[in-house]
C-alpha cells in the first residue's frame, strides 16, 4: 500500500474508534476518510498570500472523548460528521500586518480608532481608543511579519473582496466546518499534536509559562514554554499534518459562520451557516497566545460580536478550488 494510502487509512481507523453505534455508521456511510497530506503551495499572484490545497473528506467535529465535559458545552458536545465534497486552499499562516498595510494602502479603506487590549491596571481586557491594527497592544514594537490584529469582521472582508479581485479567484474567510477540518489534519485527539496542552509548545503559541511569566491573567497556563510572551510573528512554530502553522494559538481566527449555541439545523458539509442580513456576532477559532489550555484545542468553538477589533483577534484566507483543474 502506498504511503499516502496507508496514513489515509490509519488516520481513518483512529476516527472509527472514537465513534459508536449510528455515529460510526453515519460516518462509514459518508465514506469516511482522514488526512492526505495537502498538495505543494501556491500563490496566485506576486502579493498573494501562500497557499496550500486541502483534500476533501470527512470528520468529526465536536469534543472527542479525551476532553473533559466541564471544556465541551453545546455545541462543541454535540458531535456531528462534517463531509467536505470538494477541496478547497486555506492560507499556510495568518494574514501578516505587511500583507494588510498593503490592502490598506491601495484601496484607502478606513478604520477607526479604537481595539481591545489587556489593562495591566485593571487586571481585564478593555477599549482602548489610541489603539489600531498599526499599534496593538501586543506586541510592543509589531513587525509587517506579525499577524494582523484589531480588525473586525467587516475588514477581514474587505481585504478578502480586494484580494480576490488582485488576483481573479474568489477568496474568502474559511466556514467553520473547513477551519476544523484543517486545524485537525486528520487527527482526532484534541489537539493536532495529540491530548496533552503541555506537549504542543513546538507547535502551537498558547498561554503557557513564557507567557505566564510575563503576563499573570489568572488562568492555567500549559506547562511548557514555546518562547513567546505574547504574539509571534507568523510561522515561527512547527506545521500540522496539512503543512498549516499557528492554526492552535497566536491569534484567534475569524470565520464566515453566524455564531448559535447548537449546531441543530447547521451544515454537515463544507459551507458556512450564514443568514440574510448577515448576524452580530461571528465564530472564532483557534484560540490565541492568551489562551488557556481548555480553549487551545481543536474543537473549541467560541464567538464575538462581528464589529469587535481585539489585539487577539486576526484571520487567515481560504479559496476556493476548482474541482479537475489546477490550484493555480
Amino acid at each position: 500500500m502506498p504511503a499516502t494510502r496507508a496514513r489515509d487509512s490509519l488516520a481513518g481507523m483512529n476516527i472509527a474508534r472514537t465513534l459508536t453505534g449510528a455515529s460510526l455508521a453515519l460516518w462509514l456511510l459518508l465514506g469516511g476518510s482522514g488526512a492526505a497530506a495537502a498538495e505543494e503551495a501556491f500563490r496566485d499572484c506576486e502579493i498573494c498570500p501562500e497557499m496550500l490545497r486541502m483534500p476533501a473528506g470527512s470528520y468529526v467535529m465536536g469534543a472527542g472523548p479525551d476532553e473533559p465535559a466541564v471544556q465541551a458545552g453545546p455545541p462543541e458536545s454535540e458531535r456531528t460528521v462534517i463531509s467536505l465534497s470538494r477541496p478547497f486552499a486555506l492560507s499556510r499562516v495568518e494574514v501578516t500586518r505587511g500583507e494588510f498595510a498593503r490592502f490598506i494602502r491601495e484601496t484607502g479603506h478606513e478604520i477607526a480608532p479604537g481595539c481591545q487590549l489587556w489593562d495591566e491596571s485593571l487586571s481585564r481586557y478593555a477599549d482602548d481608543g489610541r489603539r489600531d491594527w498599526r499599534t496593538p497592544g501586543v506586541p510592543a514594537d509589531p513587525l509587517d511579519e506579525h499577524p494582523v490584529t484589531c480588525v473586525a469582521w467587516a475588514d477581514a472582508q474587505a481585504y478578502v473582496a480586494w484580494l480576490s479581485r488582485k488576483a481573479r479567484q474568489r477568496y474568502r474567510l474559511p466556514s467553520e466546518a473547513e477551519w476544523e477540518y484543517a486545524a485537525r489534519a486528520g487527527s482526532v485527539t484534541s489537539r493536532p499534536w495529540g491530548s496533552l496542552a503541555a506537549d504542543g509548545c513546538g507547535q502551537a503559541n498558547t498561554y503557557d509559562l513564557t507567557a505566564q511569566a510575563r503576563y499573570a491573567l489568572g488562568w492555567a497556563a500549559a506547562a511548557c514554554r514555546d518562547g513567546y510572551a505574547d504574539i509571534a510573528p507568523v510561522g515561527q512554530l512547527a506545521a500540522n499534518a496539512f503543512g498549516l502553522k499557528d492554526m492552535i494559538g497566536n491569534v484567534w481566527e475569524w470565520t464566515e459562520d453566524c455564531a448559535t449555541g447548537s449546531r441543530i439545523g447547521r451544515p454537515t458539509g463544507s459551507e458556512a451557516w450564514t443568514w440574510l442580513g448577515g448576524c452580530e456576532e461571528r465564530v472564532i477559532r483557534g484560540g490565541a497566545w492568551l489562551s488557556p489550555p481548555e480553549r487551545s484545542r481543536s474543537g473549541h468553538h467560541a464567538s464575538a460580536p462581528a464589529g469587535l477589533r481585539a489585539d487577539y483577534l486576526g484571520f487567515r484566507v481560504a479559496r476556493d478550488i476548482e474541482t479537475g483543474r489546477s490550484s493555480r
